[in-house]
């Protein structure tokens, strides 16, 4: 087990478990690994919210997957960046980081959407009742997921790009 002496070395970013991680992680491994952790989070979450409790008819609790969005991309810009820290990424390169990632997890969490929706018709009858436009099928719910899901991912990137792209002084 590694130990720390403060007293010698007072530089924390030099100490491996405070440091940003050496391993020589893709784009694509990086994009992927958070993709699916996002996944799995927003099916977690219409498990417990909109299937357990049947509490689909509150329209608002979609916020709660924008905030797991932004933590996803987050994470992956983080990981992605040579320093963990803002003004190190550069802008295009991030924004394809942070649109890859989001678009993993909306894509599969849509195709969840549309494989529950289809085993389990009150959900969607539940649906139908309680938003505005009405799904019409399963096939619909999903796509209005997905690009519910694609725009809001778009917007979150542009957002945490403003705070990771490298400055070009």
């Amino acid at each position: 087990m590694a130990t720390y002496n403060l007293f010698n070395n007072k530089d924390l970013s030099s100490f491996k478990p405070f440091g940003n991680n050496d391993s020589n992680d893709t784009l694509f491994n990086i994009c992927l690994k958070n993709g699916l952790l996002i996944t799995v989070l927003l099916i977690m979450r219409f498990i417990a919210f909109c299937s357990y409790s049947r509490i689909l008819e509150i329209n608002q609790l979609w916020v709660i997957n924008l905030f797991l969005l932004l933590m996803g991309v987050y994470d992956s810009l983080e990981e992605y960046s040579p320093t963990g820290k803002s003004d190190s990424i550069d802008y295009f390169e991030g924004f394809k980081v942070g649109l890859y990632t989001s678009s993993i997890a909306v894509t599969l969490h849509a195709a969840f959407i549309f494989i529950i929706t289809n085993f389990d018709a009150t959900l969607l009858n539940t649906a139908k009742a309680s938003y505005f436009y009405g799904y019409t099928s399963s096939l619909t719910a999903a796509c209005i997921t997905l690009f519910e899901g694609l725009a809001a991912s778009l917007i979150i990137t542009f957002c945490l790009m403003q705070y990771f792209k490298k400055n070009e002084t």
